[in-house]
């Protein structure tokens, strides 16, 4: 290693750090990829005399390559360069590439419903095969996704110990749809109305409307929703729908039970004695069949009513069909072109009631009497228990009758005080006023013979056919019915004096 060393550094191309030429051989170094990799490559002259590690290292060392040496692949380097192998563009050093930090993303915190869901199974393992909605139902003000912002990254540096600088990632490009805010520190995506959370693409939104192209089956199942449900098909029976801002139906509902805190919109129903709509505002409808419907507005309907049982706190109408079979009960009137049949299951029209105070009133009396008849025979119970000589039994009976007397004392004095409280309700109870009650029912062409009508205090049941338009009022001093000149619901009952 006497002879003299000759070292020359070029700074173009793939950038020659040095080249090292003596006796024994010939090195050369040179940075690859941006000055991350060190490569040498070396012609052997004299095996004997080849290039040592410490010298490789020395060497490396005086180029500030010295942090991100590869002690390992100096070794092998030499080593092969002492068995006269050459070896070429080996890497002796690497230094770290920068790591781009990583981009914001956007974490959904709901159900949109494009998530795979299982089917729910109660107790006993059976799987409720209608209960397939899997998205979520949002409410107002409730965070609905949270917005993860970007990482720095990590810095790299050279073989040299340069640093080099990382990318930011990118920040989360959603966009805030309808129905939603970001939060001022720009992390949480906040709901602005009930509905439904809805993703498309990196767009963000809370929708209020549900809407079902075809019919409500299987594929569909059962509906909850805080908004409006829209169906443009049939509601196939067993199937229900629960919406909290209205409904509207296209085609025929079947035997479902439809609920909704605002109005009601469906085409036909045939609810076969079990179907049921209760909704909060007006419900409209073309037919209704064996369909129980609580109103807290005006039904409308355009054809028929059979067999049905219909409330409203608003009025009923049915200008150009009939009412036949059933119950019909309004606040503010009823209006229909043909009441009842010639014969079969009787009707019943009451006007001028607030059916939910009616309902109350009903269900108390039937409460009071149902907790009256069960302390009753309680008390029989147990004095034929009381009666029994329990000191001559068996022991095993005796523990029995005791057992089952306490049972019956606890039952009792549960059932005394539903009772108790209950008598004191109906006590106390008064009917608030109804400015708008109108006891009035107008029929436009015929009421049949057997229906029944009451109007406040008088009730009466129809005994030859009355051919219309006229309109039927309480006589309320006589507390009898009578029928008058037709005038319309918008005219209550006791502004006209006219008697026919």
């Amino acid at each position: 290693m006497g002879s003299a060393t000759s070292q020359k550094s070029v700074g173009i191309g793939i950038k020659l750090i040095a080249e090292y030429v003596t006796d024994a051989y010939d090195l050369k170094l040179e940075a690859h990829d941006n000055q991350l990799e060190c490569r040498a490559s070396i012609t052997v002259h004299d095996t004997a005399n080849s290039i040592p590690p410490v010298e490789l290292i020395s060497l490396l060392r005086k180029n500030d390559i010295a942090r991100s040496v590869d002690l390992e692949q100096v070794a092998i380097f030499c080593t092969e360069a002492a068995q006269g192998e050459n070896p070429q563009n080996f890497v002796l050093a690497s230094g770290m590439r920068p790591v781009k930090g990583e981009d914001g993303w956007f974490e959904l915190i709901v159900s949109t419903g494009d998530e795979e869901s299982p089917l729910p199974v109660d107790e006993k393992g059976r799987v409720d095969f209608k209960a397939v909605q899997s998205f979520s139902n949002v409410e107002q003000d409730q965070q609905i996704g949270e917005i993860h912002p970007p990482t720095q990254g990590l810095a790299g540096e050279t073989i040299t110990g340069v640093p080099l600088p990382a990318k930011a990632g990118e920040p989360s490009k959603l966009i805030a749809g309808e129905g939603v805010v970001i939060s001022p520190e720009g992390t949480h995506v906040i709901a602005t109305k009930p509905g439904r959370a809805v993703l498309d693409k990196n767009k963000i939104s809370v929708l209020d409307e549900f809407l079902i192209s075809g019919d409500v089956d299987l594929s569909v199942g059962h509906i909850t929703f805080n908004g409006f449900v829209v169906v443009k098909g049939d509601v196939l029976d067993d199937f229900n729908i629960t919406a909290t801002k209205g409904i509207t139906i296209t085609g025929a509902v079947g035997m479902c039970q439809i609920k909704s805190e605002g109005p009601v919109t469906i085409g036909t129903m045939a609810g076969q004695g079990s179907g049921s709509i209760r909704c909060g505002g007006d419900l409209k409808a073309s037919y209704l069949n064996h369909v129980t419907v609580e109103c807290q507005g005006n039904i409308s309907i355009s054809r028929e009513v059979r067999n049905s049982v219909l409330k409203a706190t608003g009025r009923i109408e049915v200008p150009k069909g009939l009412i036949t079979g059933g119950r019909a009960v309004a606040l503010e009137g009823i209006e229909v072109k043909i009441l009842g049949a010639r014969a079969g299951v009787k009707t019943y029209v009451t006007s001028g009631v607030y059916f939910p105070e009616e309902d109350r009133l009903e269900y108390l009396k039937t409460q009071l009497k149902s907790t009256g008849k069960q302390t009753t025979a309680i008390k029989d119970t147990l004095s034929l228990l009381e009666k029994n000589p329990l000191k001559n039994s068996r022991k095993a009976l005796q523990e029995a009758i005791e057992l089952r007397a306490e049972i019956l004392k606890k039952r009792f004095s549960k059932l005394d005080s539903e009772h108790k409280n209950i008598s004191t309700e109906l006590d106390s109870f008064k009917k608030a006023e109804h400015p708008t009650a109108n006891p009035k029912i107008n029929i436009l062409d015929v009421a049949k013979e057997g229906v029944v009508v009451a109007l406040g205090q008088a009730i009466t049941t129809i005994q030859e056919e009355i051919s219309g338009p006229t309109s039927i009022v309480e006589d309320s001093p006589l507390g009898e019915i009578r029928i008058m000149t037709y005038s319309p619901l918008t005219i209550p009952a006791d502004e006209t004096d006219e008697k026919t």
